[in-house]
């Protein structure tokens, strides 16, 4: 198990969900603060102090530049945020490749067109 006394945490896509819920338990947990990042840091509904909004998209390299300089501090990262949209993975044995097998994606029509 790991100690979070006294970490100081950044935890990405934390405007809802379950970013917001790692935020909460970590301070639970012991954490002093916890750097909630999102696109909109305005969306970030908080009355603990303990809880700094940061703006960050983790696909705009200003932000994330931005995000490192004012978070030296941090000595855990929970990565909440993003999809992976192009990762290859082998799951060839899987359930969702037997799913995709039967019910195969539908190409867009500017796709199928070519």
């Amino acid at each position: 198990m790991f100690n979070l006394q006294g970490c100081v945490a950044l935890v990405t896509g934390s405007n809802r969900g379950l970013g917001k819920v790692f935020c909460e338990h970590l301070l639970q947990a012991g954490a002093t603060k916890v750097y909630a990042a999102a696109r909109d840091p305005a969306k970030i509904q908080t009355a603990d102090p303990r809880i700094i909004p940061i703006k960050l998209d983790v696909t705009c390299a200003a932000d994330v530049t931005s995000a490192a300089q004012r978070c030296q501090d941090v000595s855990l990262l929970v990565n909440n945020a993003g999809i992976a949209r192009h990762l290859i993975l082998n799951y060839s044995n899987s359930g969702t490749a037997r799913r995709r097998r039967r019910f195969p994606r539908r190409r867009a029509a500017s796709q199928s067109a070519s």
